[in-house]
């Protein structure tokens, strides 16, 4: 179809529609953010887990005889205690118990892995988000903050983000489809490569961030374009199998049509 409007239009540039992240490689990586509710929940488990320990090793100091010695009590209740969030962040990758329980955890803005000084900023700082102002100065931060940066995040460069299941990319931008595989789509050889490309960012971004609405939107959006651009009539399909068929249909027809050349 001639002069229909590309689809390129209706994918954002450059992904700026959820936290832009840069991998290692410098690759732009959309990771959604950790709602200010799951950053909550994560505080409030993680404190359970410190409340359990001081009052267990308290109780364990006692019936050993310990809990008049001040050293035993600083080592074995305090300590613990004092860099529970620094120690686990550093060992497990941005992830406390709470954290890996709500599925989310410490990033840096740049996509690597945060450095030691960066989690010692951000722990440093958790003194005057949390504990003195007893979480309210993180929760404004976080609700006001473009990237939900807490201050001790400002200050390192960090944000919460949640999690990824691994996505094999590969079967997101180049599907297969078996030697006797009838297109069920045989509109999609009619779209360009750019068309192509963009619903290859569309499913990557759907699937590193399938709970942001967002994402969802965008999806549905290019799924209503392509049945615009090839002249089809609305198809009963979710938005994220669709696409994936056309792109399955467009690279089989292709190289039907590249086999046919050659032969």
């Amino acid at each position: 179809m001639r002069g229909a409007p590309g689809l390129s239009r209706f994918y954002p540039s450059p992904m700026d529609l959820s936290l832009d992240i840069q991998t290692a490689q410098n690759v732009p990586l959309a990771l959604e953010p950790a709602s200010l509710g799951q950053r909550i929940l994560a505080t409030l488990a993680d404190g359970v887990i410190v409340g359990a320990w001081w009052m267990a090793s308290t109780v364990a100091l006692g019936a050993s005889g310990l809990f008049n010695s001040t050293a035993g009590f600083l080592l074995l209740v305090v300590l613990p205690v004092f860099v529970y969030h620094l120690a686990f962040e550093v060992l497990f990758e941005g992830r406390t118990p709470g954290k890996m329980l709500l599925k989310i955890q410490v990033a840096r803005v740049d996509g690597a892995q945060p450095t030691l000084g960066q989690y010692l900023i951000r722990w440093l700082l958790r003194f005057v988000d949390i504990t003195i102002s007893s979480g309210t100065a993180a929760v404004v931060a976080v609700a006001a903050s473009k990237k939900s940066q807490r201050l001790g995040d400002m200050a390192a460069g960090t944000t919460v983000v949640r999690r990824r299941r691994r996505v094999r990319l590969e079967e997101i931008l180049y599907p297969g489809a078996p030697a006797d595989h009838v297109a069920e789509f045989p509109e999609a050889e009619r779209l360009s490569d750019a068309d192509v490309r963009t619903l290859r960012a569309v499913l990557v971004r759907l699937r590193l961030s399938p709970r942001d609405r967002r994402s969802v939107l965008l999806a549905r959006k290019a799924k209503a374009a392509v049945e615009t651009r090839l002249e089809m009539e609305p198809v009963a399909m979710p938005p994220e199998a669709f696409l994936r068929a056309v792109i399955r249909d467009h690279v089989f027809l292709l190289d039907q049509l590249a086999g046919g050349v050659a032969s």
